[in-house]
């Protein structure tokens, strides 16, 4: 019997903490390599499930980031050399990255938003 998993990492965050993703935002917002991005972090969003929602900002361009609140050594995919099976995803307006896929960039992540639904 064959087995597909889709999105690995996409399910319960089990021993998170609000504490620890703020911390991952922050370093999510530095990996962004933006200057002037701003972040808040916005409770009523939460999916809950061991992920805390932030708005990640630049201007009038928003996202909503659902962080996983592990400690960033187990939420910051950034390499191959990883095992990708043991990093839970982010959320990053509704669909879910692992953390260097989600890292938000230049482009068409940050054209001005010019109003309706995205």
């Amino acid at each position: 019997m064959s087995m597909v998993i889709i999105n690995p990492g996409a399910g319960p965050v089990d021993g998170a903490t609000e504490e620890n993703a703020i911390n991952n935002i922050k370093h999510f917002v530095t990996d962004c390599d933006k200057l002037d991005l701003s972040w808040v972090r916005v409770p009523g969003l939460d999916y809950g499930e061991g992920r805390y929602a932030f708005l990640v900002w630049r201007g009038q361009r928003c996202h909503e980031i659902q962080m996983p609140g592990l400690p960033l050594e187990r939420v910051r995919y950034t390499s191959d050399e990883q095992n990708i099976w043991d990093f839970p995803r982010l959320y990053v307006d509704g669909s879910s990255w692992v953390w260097k896929f989600a890292v938000l960039s230049d482009g068409e992540d940050w054209e001005e938003w010019k109003g309706g639904r995205e």
